[in-house]
């Protein structure tokens, strides 16, 4: 190689190195990435007490790992790079059989934070229990696919740490209290109860397990048979496809609409306005479709119909409950859904003013895992 030559490599490497660390320094901050459905750091504060404590120099790494130019990109030649080696696995992602991209949820189900969540779940139960009786207080934490779909991961792939989180919930928890979905959904591991490109089961994962609780709780509900499955979306693309952004087969999301619906209104967060839907098709138009269910995570949704079951159900929940609360429409008087993620008022003060009649705890068992806010469940 000539010298003209070396020049040139170094001044290119130079500009690269350079050139990203100036434009990033001087790109406006983002606030939210919606290829990844959340919101990106911004730049920490600068306090003596965060310089000593080590703190300013991990959120500043944070800062410049979401800030940075082209990030999208980088992270898509990554994945690129990284497979074309044989990796089968890319920040945190299994790429499994199926054109499936399955969660490993590293470190999620052997923190403090796992296990106190275990035991505000296993209090709130026995009181709820004791007020409404075993067969009307129901938890369901639902298997993620890493832990359904073992087939088909790659053969190093292990979920040993999931299925041991499951069984100290159910053994925490009170008698009968506990729905058992391994087995439902093993049942139909085969089917499409998961989204390839996105954490969340599908709504006929949903299903299943809402057949199952009805049975758990004795509920009359209404029939499969009953239901139309309409598209909503052939080109929905989730979070877990985000976290490689490299070009995979899109999924398809699904409403069940009765076809004799009960008549219903929605409201959320205490609001005025009364919706006749539970679906918002705008978010159809948008990355994050899987938010057509209710617009979203709300901090609470509360669903008046004209059923005369004698029946009202406090689901507590995670995203998984958005597509699973629509089959309750048909079956309950009324039905509400905190997440407290979000809900900040006084819980046993909204159940006793409310007078539910059930009450089930809904949620993936990573999202339960990792939840800082079920303290809540003993306000």
């Amino acid at each position: 190689m000539t010298k003209r030559q070396n020049w040139i490599l170094i001044i290119f490497f130079l500009l690269m190195i350079f050139g990203f660390t100036i434009t990033s320094l001087f790109k406006p901050d983002t606030q939210f990435s919606e290829t990844e459905n959340r919101e990106l750091a911004q730049a920490p504060q600068i306090t003596l007490e965060n310089v000593l404590s080590g703190k300013f120099s991990t959120d500043y790494e944070t800062y410049l790992t979401d800030q940075f130019v082209f990030r999208d990109q980088w992270i898509g030649a990554k994945t690129l790079a990284e497979r074309a080696i044989g990796k089968q696995e890319v920040n945190d992602i299994y790429f499994a059989a199926d054109d499936y991209l399955i969660e490993k949820h590293t470190g999620s189900f052997d923190t403090d934070t796992a296990q106190r969540n275990i035991t505000y779940l296993a209090s709130f139960l026995e009181d709820q229990t004791a007020r409404l009786g075993t067969e009307h207080v129901k938890a369901m934490i639902v298997p993620n696919a890493v832990d359904t779909l073992k087939d088909k991961l790659p053969p190093f792939a292990d979920s040993t740490a999931e299925d041991t989180y499951l069984q100290q919930i159910a053994e925490a928890l009170p008698a009968g209290s506990f729905v058992d979905l391994q087995p439902v959904l093993g049942d139909h591991k085969e089917e499409y109860i998961y989204y390839r490109t996105d954490h969340h089961w599908t709504t006929l994962g949903a299903w299943y397990a809402y057949e199952a609780w009805c049975r758990a709780a004795g509920i009359a509900y209404t029939p499969k048979e009953a239901y139309q499955r309409e598209t909503l979306s052939e080109e929905f693309y989730g979070t877990v496809a985000a976290k490689v952004n490299i070009s995979v087969p899109a999924d398809t999301i699904e409403a069940w609409k009765p076809l004799a619906a009960a008549p219903y209104t929605v409201r959320y967060n205490h609001g005025e306005t009364a919706e006749d839907t539970l679906y918002d098709e705008s978010y159809l138009q948008v990355r994050d479709k899987y938010a057509v269910f209710f617009g979203g995570n709300q901090p609470l949704t509360e669903i008046a119909t004209e059923n005369t079951t004698g029946r009202k159900l406090l689901v507590i929940k995670d995203s998984y409950a958005n597509c699973f609360v629509p089959f309750a429409v048909q079956d309950f008087d009324a039905i509400a859904m905190a997440d407290m993620r979000y809900f900040n008022e006084h819980l046993s003060t909204y159940i006793e003013e409310n007078g539910f009649t059930d009450v089930l705890v809904l949620y993936n068992a990573a999202g339960f895992a990792e939840d800082t806010s079920l303290a809540k469940l003993a306000l």
